[in-house]
C-alpha cells in the first residue's frame, strides 16, 4: 500500500514503536555469567545492559547461548523462520511502495493479509519456546505472556484493517475475502474471523502450556 502523507507517516511510526514495545516484553534467555539459564523480559534487560549493569562479556555469553546452544534447537528453528517471514515481507512491501502498488496481493500476502505480524509472531513461539525448553516450570505463565502478546498484535494488524477498509473500501474487502488474515487458514464463511484468529492464537498458547519440552531438550 503506498502512504507517503505525513499523517500516514506519523502512524506508522506509532505502529511500529507499539510493535517494538510489544516485542519488547517477550520473554527472552539470560545466560548470565553462569551456566544456567534463566528468562527475562528484553527491554528490561537491554536496559540493563546499555547502563553498565552487565558486562560485555555477559552480553556476548547470552548471545552465544541463544544462538548455538543446541538445548533450544527447536526454539531456534522456529524463531529462524519467523525471522525469514518478517524480513522477506517488509522486503516485498517495500518494494511494491516504491512501486507505487496500492494493495498488495502477491507473494507473502498472497498466503496471509500481514505477514509481517505472522513472522514476529512466529518469532515470539520460537524465544518461548526456547524458555520453556530450560525452564521446566511455569509453562501456564509464559504461555499466558505470550497469549496476550499475540492479541496486542492481532489487535493492532485490525486497526490497520480497518484503516485500509476504510480507504481502498470495496477493492481491499475483496482482498479481505480472498486472503487469510494473520494465520494461512481461512476462516469458515459462519465463523467471524477475528473470533477465529484469536482462537488460533488460544490454541498455539495451549500447546505451548502443555507441550512435554524434556522432549526436545538437548544437553
Amino acid at each position: 500500500m503506498a502512504d507517503s502523507t505525513p499523517k500516514e507517516n506519523i502512524r506508522h511510526i506509532l505502529e511500529v514503536i507499539l510493535t517494538a514495545v510489544l516485542f519488547g516484553s517477550q520473554t527472552i534467555l539470560n545466560a548470565g555469567v553462569f551456566i544456567s539459564v534463566m528468562s527475562i523480559p528484553l527491554l528490561p534487560y537491554l536496559y540493563a545492559f546499555l547502563v553498565g549493569q552487565y558486562s560485555i562479556d555477559a552480553f556476548l555469553w547470552n548471545i552465544q547461548v541463544m544462538l548455538f546452544s543446541k538445548m533450544f534447537w527447536v526454539g531456534r528453528i522456529i524463531a529462524v523462520i519467523g525471522v525469514v517471514l518478517l524480513v522477506v515481507s517488509a522486503a516485498q512491501l517495500l518494494w511494491s511502495r516504491h512501486k507505487g502498488v496500492r494493495i498488495i496481493n502477491t507473494g507473502l500476502y498472497a498466503v496471509v493479509r500481514h505477514p509481517q505480524f505472522t513472522g514476529i509472531i512466529v518469532v515470539t513461539v520460537g524465544l518461548t519456546v526456547m524458555v520453556l525448553t530450560n525452564d521446566l516450570n511455569g509453562y501456564v505463565q509464559l504461555a499466558g505472556l505470550w497469549l496476550i502478546q499475540a492479541l496486542g498484535y492481532i489487535g493492532i494488524a485490525r486497526y490497520e484493517e480497518w484503516r485500509l477498509s476504510r480507504k481502498y473500501k470495496e477493492e481491499y474487502q475483496r482482498y479481505q475475502r480472498k486472503v487469510p488474515f494473520l494465520f494461512p487458514v481461512k476462516n469458515p464463511a459462519w465463523f467471524p474471523e477475528l473470533m477465529f484468529t484469536i482462537l488460533i492464537a488460544a490454541l498455539i498458547s495451549v500447546v505451548l502450556g502443555v507441550f512435554p519440552y524434556q522432549l526436545i531438550r538437548f544437553t
